[in-house]
């Protein structure tokens, strides 16, 4: 077919000028009415569940009639923007690239999601499909991730359509990412009249920080980033305490192990004596991994030439990856510089991308 690349770029102009930042609950309401009339329109069966206590907005659109699912698309809507940015930086075309806020991450994937489903329903109407879009991926998908778990079990196949790499490969693997509070309590002091009388909790952190980077392991895909610090109370006094915010990435589970072993180590033996460490893991999502069954999925498509990548970054497919489904992730539009202003959609990966999510879903129906 030939597709409709004008229509793509006005519907995508639509979305990219509603502001919709995770915590935007009404922007997301507003692009998710736009996809719920849409595949409305298609027809599909569609619900928009309100999720959490902010109520944001997590879109089910399913193929019609009874039966499981052969494939389930995944997006979402959210942006990493702030309110008023549609306004300051518009959807606008220069030079083959689309720019504006939440192009290639991920608004022109989440709308190639409707033109597929669309495609599909006219044209192979047995390929039954689920497509979720939720409206808190770039916060952890806290609140929506429950839903989308139990609405994913029994599809035989996930995509995600974050964008594709730079020469258009798709992602079959991406880190893990644990994220810390570390707090240190010392003890205070005068620190020019009784210093040796205190235990300074800065002085403690600096070796907890030097001792965290000793566990990066970069031949193994394991980094280690202290992100925030802060610590003492004034010039004078000996630092009664320290805190810490890190995140840890990991390609494995049994990398994950060898470093929650060393972190646990670090709290059970401080430096200074008198020191005392408390660490709190605030979130966790798991690596995805090549299991078997995503093995075997890219193994039948292996006749296509597609290629695959391993991604720093997490996205819906770590938490998805844990039903056991096979997973593919990266199957949207391609361009570069997300989360800046510069980010950008190249237009010709657009039609690139329907093609080859076409041609992968007929070999997977035959």
């Amino acid at each position: 077919m030939n597709f409709p690349l004008d229509d793509f770029l006005k519907d995508l102009e639509k979305i990219i000028n509603i502001d919709s930042g995770t915590h935007n609950i009404e922007g997301n309401l507003s692009v998710a009415a736009f996809f719920e009339e849409q595949f409305k329109a298609a027809g599909f069966d569609v619900r928009v569940l309100r999720t959490g206590e902010s109520g944001r907005p997590l879109v089910v659109a399913s193929s019609p009639g009874n039966g499981s699912f052969d494939f389930l698309l995944c997006g979402h809507m959210d942006t990493v923007f702030a309110d008023g940015t549609a306004a300051k930086r518009p959807f606008r075309v220069e030079d083959g690239c689309a720019f504006g806020p939440g192009t290639v991450d991920m608004k022109a994937g989440a709308l190639l999601m409707l033109y597929l489903a669309r495609h599909m329903a006219e044209s192979r109407p047995d390929i039954r499909l689920k497509i979720l879009l939720n409206s808190d991926e770039e916060t952890g998908s806290e609140d929506t991730s429950p839903y989308m778990l139990r609405e994913a079990c029994g599809c035989g196949a996930i995509f995600v359509f974050e964008g594709a790499r730079k020469r258009g490969q798709f992602v079959a693997e991406r880190k893990g990412i644990s994220k810390y509070t570390l707090e240190i309590t010392g003890i205070p002091s005068h620190a020019g009249t009784a210093p040796k009388e205190g235990v300074s909790a800065i002085t403690e952190l600096a070796r907890w920080i030097t001792a965290l980077d000793r566990l990066k392991n970069y031949d193994r895909g394991t980094t280690v980033n202290v992100g925030t610090i802060s610590g003492g109370t004034a010039l004078n006094v000996v630092a009664p305490s320290a805190t810490a915010t890190f995140e840890v990435r990991y390609r494995s589970t049994r990398e994950l192990a060898r470093t929650e072993r060393a972190l646990k180590r670090l709290v059970s033996k401080p430096f200074l004596e008198g020191a005392e460490a408390k660490l709190t893991l605030d979130s966790r999502k798991e690596p995805l991994e090549i299991s078997e069954q995503t093995s075997a999925l890219i193994d039948i498509l292996e006749p296509l030439g597609l290629e695959y990548v391993s991604a720093g970054g997490t996205s819906d497919a770590n938490i998805l990856a844990a039903l056991g489904i096979p997973v593919i992730d990266g199957c949207g539009p391609g361009g570069g510089n997300p989360h800046t202003d510069k980010e950008f959609l190249k237009i010709s990966t657009v039609t690139e991308r329907f093609d080859i999510m076409c041609r992968i879903f007929e070999l997977l129906k035959k």
